[in-house]
């Protein structure tokens, strides 16, 4: 039979469930739970790699030995190599002969110099020693061994004798334990330096061997890694060729094997055996590694602090989080009831069946009032700024008539990078009308930002012109921009007013015109006065037309350049410059369609001319286009023409002769006039002009090279007088030999 419950017992069960459920208990139990799995962790990671933190602190000791160990013995090695083969330079033994030849040494100082220029052999000098002479040599100075050692290289450890015993010992290398060297006079021991000392000797030279002087101190604080600074190297007979600065003086133990650790008095030795025979060893304490791995009275003081205040903190949070959602609940509950369904914590059922149908509906109101709003007032604006007037009614209630405003006009300029990532410039466009509109927003929260065009954004805001924020603004959606300075740049124009929303349009159109010419964003907050725009001269119009009839690139070339200059100078607008450009593109055009050649390639010029924006581009543009057009000129012109073939191929061959007319004339077996008018009639030019122009090109090519003087340029390519190389280089190029080299050499 079912066992009936008790009213009693189910009420007792629904109060221990609702008081379960509630947000304060559930945050609590939240958080106790958190801490107690934080603490289980660090309790059990502490437990866990306690043990093994030894072992890892002695195989981390142990590897920084041996990359010390490895960067000593290569650098050893390094050293012994590269001085032994120094020593075998031929110019060494000449220095040493009955007497001292001093031009010999004097050189030989230089090519030590050079030869203690890499840093990589830590070496502050290098001494070759002389027997028979008594002389000693470094990279700054000779003397006799005495001198040297007892003054310059003076050392408590190594005196001059010492130094003269060194020839009649047998060895061929050896490291000698450091020591300090300095210079020593009347005035004082100065410029002290612990050095090692490393002999090399040669056995091609009798009675001669070499000192490289390493820096010690150096050496160690580049080759030496470990976290403690008693260091010390030992040789095969244990003698110390190196105990670091901060090292104690202390018994070091024996050390069996070629590697390993030696525990003595508390103290950790590491040592290694290098393939030189040197012995490296790193001193570490055994409270170094000893504090690490024992248990520390702090961590668990700090462990059981960190315990109590996270309780508490969890409590009095969970407190602060209740509090006004009890609030919340206790309003809601007067006008409403819980609805059936239920999560978890009851507070929540109640806050999420209200408060969300509640925000549901405001928000489907607003969003549907918005869209429809912005949407007419976007084509509000758009029908008053391009004058276009709907047929079913006045648009312009939308455009307050008494307030300032502030037209913002963004013409976007795209790059070649962009085509190549294959991304639509109107998509890219709409992606930039939200960065400028999240900006704008920023500072002007009622603007309003629409794209007008495929590659243009208006924002309009309402403000006075003076506005010191309009710049502001400008200026950091141009600084957010840069990032894609590699894509696009923007012209960026300000106009604003009270009434004529319409002519404000106009002038920021008017103001894109004023842009510069590069491939930089520009800000246009005036209207500048322009300049009367730089044009070319009747004359100059005639002789760029006989030059391109002609086939004579170069000097169309150098026209066009000087024009294109003069614009870089004054700085002329983006406008002018491609308008002449075109100018220029459409004479080409002209030119080739009287001789009935081919112009194709002058439309393709026409159409990259819209993607032109620098100068650079500009002048590659051009020559691209007239050296084409001259190449096709040519090809017909000097199509069977042996004379103009035999001139060009005789001034490529001999333009550093004295080449006249009556010479050139005479190999052709025809008279000097004929040779002269036929040259210009053929070629548009006069015969000197021309051997001045080749032999122009050819020095422009040799002051490239920055070892050759402007003197031998001009004698290489046959002007004897250096005053006509300059008048002519100036001709020909508007600057001078030197202007020219300079600006090539930046």
């Amino acid at each position: 039979m079912k066992e009936e419950k008790s009213p009693e017992r189910m009420f007792s069960r629904f109060t221990f469930k609702e008081k379960t459920s509630s947000l304060f208990i559930r945050l609590l139990v939240s958080f106790l739970i958190i801490i107690a799995l934080l603490v289980s962790f660090i309790l059990f990671s502490v437990v866990f790699y306690r043990g093994s933190i030894k072992a890892e602190l002695i195989k981390y000791n142990t590897l920084n030995l041996k990359n010390t160990t490895d960067n000593y013995e290569n650098l050893i090695a390094m050293i012994h190599s590269s001085v032994l083969t120094f020593s075998l330079d031929p110019e060494l033994q000449k220095v040493q002969g009955q007497s001292i030849d001093y031009v010999n040494a004097v050189s030989t100082m230089q090519k030590l110099q050079m030869f203690l220029s890499n840093r990589l052999l830590y070496l502050e000098n290098l001494m070759l020693m002389y027997k028979d002479t008594g002389f000693a040599l470094e990279r700054s100075r000779g003397a006799d061994i005495s001198t040297m050692y007892d003054r310059y290289y003076n050392s408590a450890d190594y005196s001059a004798s010492f130094w003269n015993d060194q020839f009649v010992q047998p060895y061929k290398f050896h490291v000698l334990p450091a020591s300090s060297f300095g210079e020593q006079d009347y005035r004082g021991r100065s410029g002290d330096r612990t050095l090692i000392p490393i002999v090399v000797k040669n056995d091609q030279i009798p009675n001669f061997y070499l000192i490289a002087m390493a820096n010690a101190d150096l050496m160690y604080a580049e080759l030496h890694h470990s976290i403690n600074d008693n260091f010390y190297i030992l040789n095969a007979r244990n003698q110390q060729i190196f105990t670091s600065s901060s090292s104690q003086q202390v018994t070091l133990p024996l050390f069996e094997g070629n590697s390993g650790y030696v525990k003595q008095d508390g103290v950790y030795y590491f040592y290694m055996k290098g393939a030189s025979g040197f012995i490296y060893i790193n001193m570490i304490p055994d409270t170094t590694i000893s504090s690490q791995v024992r248990w520390n009275f702090s961590f668990v003081l700090l462990l059981i602090l960190t315990i109590a205040i996270s309780v508490v903190a969890s409590f009095l949070l969970s407190v602060r989080l209740n509090t006004p959602v009890k609030r919340i609940i206790d309003s809601i509950q007067k006008w409403n009831t819980p609805l059936p369904w239920e999560s978890g914590i009851k507070e929540f059922n109640i806050i999420h069946d209200k408060i969300s149908d509640i925000l549901k509906t405001s928000r489907d109101i607003h969003q549907d009032m918005s869209e429809k709003e912005s949407l007419l007032r976007y084509y509000a604006y758009s029908n008053v700024l391009k004058k276009i007037r709907h047929q079913n009614g006045d648009s312009s209630t939308w455009i307050p008539s008494d307030r300032p405003f502030v037209l913002l006009l963004f013409q976007v300029n795209y790059k070649s990078m962009l085509h190549r990532l294959e991304v639509d410039e109107e998509r890219a466009t709409s992606f930039i009308r939200e960065y400028v509109n999240r900006i704008i927003s920023e500072t002007y929260s009622d603007s309003l930002t629409f794209q007008m065009e495929n590659d243009q954004i208006l924002s309009i805001v309402f403000t006075e012109m003076a506005d010191p924020n309009i710049k502001l603004t400008l200026e950091q959606i141009n600084h957010v921009l840069e990032a894609e300075r590699e894509y696009c740049f923007l012209t960026i124009t300000a106009s604003g007013g009270t009434e004529d929303w319409n002519e404000a349009y106009q002038k920021g159109l008017e103001q894109l015109k004023m842009r510069k010419f590069d491939d930089e964003t520009q800000i246009i907050m005036d209207n500048e006065k322009q300049d009367e725009e730089i044009r070319l001269s009747q004359a100059q119009e005639e002789e760029l037309d006989a030059n391109l009839y002609s086939g004579n690139d170069t000097v169309v070339l150098q026209l066009v350049r000087r024009v294109l200059g003069r614009m870089r100078k004054r700085n002329e607008s983006a406008q002018s410059v491609l308008q002449f450009i075109e100018s220029i593109a459409l004479r080409t055009q002209k030119n080739l369609q009287q001789r009935s050649i081919d112009h194709t390639f002058v439309r393709h010029t026409l159409i990259e001319l819209q993607k032109c924006h620098t100068y650079e581009e500009a002048d590659a543009l051009l020559a691209s286009m007239i050296q084409s057009s001259s190449l096709l000129i040519r090809e017909i012109k000097d199509k069977r023409d042996h004379i103009i073939h035999f001139v060009y191929e005789y001034l490529e061959e001999h333009y550093d002769k004295d080449i006249t007319l009556d010479a050139v004339a005479d190999k052709l077996n025809i008279s000097r006039s004929y040779l002269s008018t036929y040259f210009k009639e053929k070629t548009g030019n006069y015969f000197v002009d021309y051997v001045n122009s080749v032999r122009i090109n050819k020095a422009k090519k040799l002051l490239l090279k920055p070892d050759i003087r402007i003197q031998d340029a001009a004698q290489f390519v046959g002007y004897q007088n250096i005053n006509s190389f300059n008048r002519m280089f100036k001709k020909f190029t508007g600057f001078t030999p030197s202007e020219f080299r300079k600006n090539e050499m930046r």
